[in-house]
C-alpha cells in the first residue's frame, strides 16, 4: 500500500457508522408488515442458493430479509467453478445434442443412488432455470467442457470468470429489488418454533454481541454444508472406507454444519450424512499456520507413489476409485513425482492467492511443500521414501511409457496418450492428502424444498436449499462436476417459488432502506484514501470475531502492496457498509482477489 494519506480515524468512524447503519436496519412501527413480523421470509445465508431464493421471492413481491454471519455476500461460490446444464446453445454449437433422458441415465449410473425425482427435475429444467435465468441478468456463458467421468458429452458450463460472474449478477439483482434487504454479521443461534411451526430466528451480532429475535412466516436455511467441520466429517464417515490418519479441510471455513443442527433442533429430518465428496489431491495451504486447510492441486505429468515408494492406483482414473485405493493404503497419503519439464503440468486452485505468485512458484518453489533434488536418490532422502523402491518404480514407469501401455494400472492403454517420461533433473516430490470438499447428505425436503420431519410431514415455515439439503440427493454416493452449484441455484429458486405461491398481497408499506443512507457516504469529489499500511497492520494484529473476510482480504492487500483505491472509493469508504450503494460497489471489486483465472 503506497502513497496513502495518513492520520486515519478509522476506529472512531467505525464505531459511529456501525451505530448509524444499525439504525438504518431497524424496523419502525409504521412500516412493519404486521405486529411481531419483521419480514415475510427470512433467508439465512447470502450464498448462491440463498440469493437465488431471495430474488425469486423479491420479484414476486415477498418482503425478504437475508441474514448472513459474514460481512460480504456470495459465500464460497465466489471461489467455485462451473455448472452442469443440459441442452444448451454452447453444446449445440460444439456439435453435441444433449437430452434430459441421456443425462438422467448417465448420472443415475454414476451416482448409484441419486434421487430419481430431483435428478429428472434438474435435467429437464437446468436450461431454463439456470442457464437462461442468469443470461437475463447479463451473464454470458463462454465455454462448456467434459467435466467428470459421469458424462459422455460436455455438460460443465463456465462463464469468463467462473462462478464469480454468476454470484455478482445475483447480488446486483437482489440489491435492485426494494423488497429484499440484508443484515450482515449476524449468526443464527436458534430457530424460533411455536406450535410446531418455525416463526423466526434468534441472531447474535458477531461483532457487537447483541442478540435479537427476528420474526417471519417462512425461514429458508441456505447455510451450506459441513465439510469445514472435521468432527462432523469424521463422525459421519463413509462406512465402507477407512478413516485417514490425516484429513485436510478443503471446504469453506464457514461450512460448519450449523444449519443442520438448527434444522434438527426444529424437528427436521437429516439423512445420508455419510455421503461425502472427499478429494484426493490436497496440498497443505501455506497460508494456514495450523496446517489444517488445503489447496486443491495436481500434476498431469506426475507419477504417484505411496509411502513405500510404489505406485498404487491409476493416476488418471476415476476419482471414486482413486479415493478407495488411497484410503486403503497403510498411510493415506501419496507423493507426486515429476521432473523439470513436468513442472508445466502442475495446476492448483481453492485459495485466493493461488493465481497470484510473486517471486517463484508459491508451492513448487517452497521447500516446506515440495522436495527438489538433483538426483532421485537425493529426492528419496529428503522425502523419507525408500530409495531403492522409488528408483525401481520410476524405471518401471518409464519402461511402460516406452512400451506405450500401462499394464500395471491402465493409465495409458494406448501409445497416443502416454505421459512424458520422468528422467530430466531436477526431480520433484509433492505430498498429497485426502481433503474434505462437499457434503451430499442433509435436510430432507419435499418437491417444494419444505423441510420434512422423521414422519415425512412438513416442518411448517422451514425450507432448506443448496448443499444444506445435500443438493437434494442428486449426487448420490459419488459427486459430479457442476452438480453442487447448479442444484444450489435451482433449489433456491424452487424455495422462492414455493413461498411466492403462498404469498398474499398486504395493505402495508414496503420497507425500503431510508434514502438518507446515501448521506452517510463521503463526497466523491473530495474523498481520498486515509489509511496507511502501518495502521492497517495494527488493525490486523489481533483477530476479531466477525472480521474474517476483512482480515483475510487485507492480509493479501499488505502482501501484494495494493493501493487502497483498487477497492475503496467514496461508494465503498473505510467503514462497515450495509447500504445498497456500497454493497454494489463492494461486489464489483471481488475480482481483485477472486475469479481471475
Amino acid at each position: 500500500m503506497k502513497n496513502q494519506i495518513k492520520n486515519s480515524l478509522l476506529a472512531v468512524v467505525t464505531v459511529v457508522v456501525i451505530v448509524i447503519l444499525t439504525g438504518c436496519f431497524q424496523s419502525s412501527p409504521d412500516t412493519e408488515l404486521e405486529a411481531g413480523i419483521d419480514a415475510e421470509a427470512i433467508v439465512i445465508g447470502a450464498g448462491i442458493s440463498g440469493l437465488s431464493a431471495a430474488i425469486e421471492m423479491g420479484r414476486a413481491g415477498v418482503e425478504v430479509l437475508v441474514v448472513d454471519m459474514n460481512s460480504v455476500p456470495g459465500g464460497h461460490a465466489v471461489m467455485a467453478g462451473g455448472f452442469a446444464v443440459i441442452g444448451t446453445p454452447l453444446q449445440e454449437a460444439a456439435g453435441y445434442q444433449d437430452t434430459p433422458e441421456l443425462a438422467y441415465k448417465e448420472w443415475q449410473e454414476w451416482t448409484e443412488v441419486g434421487d430419481p425425482y430431483w435428478t429428472r427435475f434438474y435435467t429437464e429444467n437446468s436450461r431454463e432455470m439456470l442457464y437462461d435465468w442468469v443470461i437475463e441478468m447479463g451473464i454470458e456463458w463462454t465455454r462448456v467442457v467434459m467435466g467428470g467421468f459421469e458424462n459422455s458429452i460436455p455438460r460443465f458450463h463456465f462463464t469468463e470468470h467462473n462462478a464469480l460472474d454468476v454470484v455478482q449478477a445475483l447480488v446486483r439483482t437482489a440489491l435492485e429489488l426494494p423488497t429484499v434487504n440484508f443484515l450482515w454479521n449476524q449468526k443464527v443461534e436458534q430457530l424460533i418454533v411455536e406450535d410446531q411451526q418455525v416463526t423466526g430466528v434468534q441472531v447474535r451480532d458477531v461483532r457487537g454481541g447483541d442478540i435479537k429475535t427476528l420474526r417471519s412466516e417462512h425461514v429458508v436455511l441456505a447455510t451450506g454444508g459441513f465439510e469445514g467441520n472435521l468432527d462432523k466429517v469424521l463422525s459421519n464417515w463413509m462406512p465402507d472406507l477407512p478413516k485417514p490418519g490425516r484429513l485436510l479441510i478443503g471446504a469453506s471455513v464457514h461450512a460448519q454444519g450449523q444449519g443442520l443442527d438448527l434444522a434438527s433442533e426444529a424437528g427436521a429430518q437429516v439423512t445420508n450424512m455419510d455421503r461425502q465428496y472427499i478429494y484426493t489431491n490436497g496440498i497443505v495451504n501455506i497460508h494456514d499456520p495450523e496446517g489444517v486447510f488445503a489447496v486443491t492441486a495436481g500434476n498431469v505429468h506426475a507419477m504417484w507413489v505411496d509411502s513405500n515408494g510404489n505406485r498404487f492406483t491409476n493416476e488418471a482414473g476415476l476419482d471414486k476409485e482413486i479415493l478407495r485405493d488411497m484410503l486403503n493404503l497403510e498411510i493415506a497419503t501419496y507423493w507426486a513425482i515429476f521432473d523439470e519439464p513436468g513442472r508445466a503440468g502442475f495446476a492448483m486452485r481453492g485459495a485466493e492467492w493461488v493465481n497470484n505468485p510473486t517471486d517463484g512458484h508459491p508451492l513448487m518453489d517452497n521447500p516446506e511443500i515440495t522436495s527438489k533434488a538433483a538426483t532421485l536418490a537425493e529426492l528419496a532422502d529428503t522425502t523419507g521414501l525408500p530409495a531403492d523402491a522409488l528408483a525401481t518404480t520410476l524405471a518401471n514407469y518409464n519402461a511402460l511409457i516406452d512400451a506405450g501401455e500401462d499394464s500395471d494400472f491402465n493409465r495409458f492403454p494406448e501409445m497416443n496418450n502416454t505421459p512424458p517420461r520422468i528422467d530430466q533433473a531436477p526431480f520433484y516430490a509433492m505430498q498429497f492428502y485426502p481433503m474434505t470438499r462437499k457434503s451430499m447428505g442433509g435436510v430432507v425436503v419435499d418437491a417444494g424444498t419444505r423441510a420434512l420431519n422423521d414422519s415425512g410431514e412438513v416442518v411448517a415455515g422451514l425450507y432448506a436449499v443448496g448443499e444444506l439439503n445435500g443438493s437434494v440427493g442428486i449426487n448420490g454416493k459419488h459427486g459430479m462436476d457442476g452438480m453442487f452449484l447448479g442444484p444450489a441455484v435451482i433449489t433456491g429458486r424452487v424455495a422462492g417459488q414455493t413461498i411466492a405461491t403462498a404469498h398474499t398481497q398486504r395493505d402495508t408499506s414496503i420497507r425500503i432502506l431510508p434514502s438518507s443512507e446515501e448521506d452517510l457516504l463521503p463526497d466523491s469529489s473530495t474523498w481520498a484514501a486515509s489509511l496507511s499500511a502501518t495502521e492497517l497492520e495494527s488493525l490486523l494484529a489481533k483477530s476479531r470475531e466477525g472480521y474474517w473476510h476483512f482480515e483475510t482480504s487485507h492480509a493479501m492487500v499488505l502482501e501484494r502492496e495494493y493501493e487502497c483505491t483498487q477497492c475503496h472509493s467514496a461508494e465503498m469508504p473505510f467503514m462497515p457498509t450495509n447500504n445498497r450503494v456500497s454493497k454494489l460497489a463492494q461486489i464489483e471489486v471481488c475480482s481483485t482477489c477472486h475469479g481471475r483465472r
